[in-house]
């Protein structure tokens, strides 16, 4: 068999091809590829944005004419200040941006305005004010991401 070219070229294909395939799961066993986020890190930022909403709305209003603060800051045109006290009720690790539109008006927003790092998700909520329905978006995403 030492005479054998065929059999000493067989050994050398053998030989490459054990070695390619080796290099190969190795590659692939190093390369990092990231998990799908958890649905339920979606949810926790969609309640964490509801919650903010309904706290704004929990919050006692400096007159006796309205139901919350939230409330008495929209029908006065606080529309930026109404925002800024929804957002600082978010959870910690969590930043919005806060759209708001009366009636059937088109969303701006207001407050304090980022740009996300990451994909937002939306929370909603409407209050009803001296006649007029507002509309409450805030675009959540983690901060730092």
């Amino acid at each position: 068999m030492q005479n054998d070219e065929n059999a000493q070229i067989h050994i050398l294909e053998m030989l490459t091809l054990f070695w390619l395939f080796f290099m190969t799961a190795a590659f692939l066993i190093t390369v990092h590829v990231p998990d799908e986020m958890s649905i339920s890190v979606d949810a926790e930022m969609k309640f964490a944005g509801e919650d903010a909403i309904n706290l704004g709305l929990a919050t006692p209003a400096q007159s006796s004419d309205y139901d919350s603060r939230l409330a008495e800051m929209l029908a006065s045109g606080q529309t930026d200040e109404a925002c800024e006290m929804v957002q600082n009720y978010l959870a910690n690790g969590i930043e919005a941006n806060c759209w708001l539109a009366k009636d059937s008006g088109t969303l701006q927003p207001h407050g304090e305005v980022a740009t996300p790092g990451s994909s937002t998700i939306a929370a909603h909520g409407m209050v009803a004010v001296d006649g007029h329905l507002w509309t409450i978006t805030l675009d959540l995403w983690e901060r730092g991401s």
